[in-house]
């Protein structure tokens, strides 16, 4: 990881209380709780939301 994506993290997990190393952070970014800011989570609800409408629709 390069610094500036260390450094993007530092606030949420650290509360900018310390610097992360570069170990903490491929931790929590591999973490499978982990969300990043990138990720838009609206197309998994369309998803979802039409793949319930076909599983309803049927019965």
């Amino acid at each position: 990881m390069d610094k500036e994506e260390i450094k993007a993290l530092e606030p949420k997990y650290t509360g900018n209380q310390r610097e992360l190393t570069e170990g903490e952070a491929e931790a929590i970014v591999h973490d499978p709780n982990f969300k990043s800011e990138d990720e838009d989570e609206s197309s998994l609800d369309a998803i979802t939301a039409a793949v319930a409408y076909g599983v309803f629709r049927r019965s």
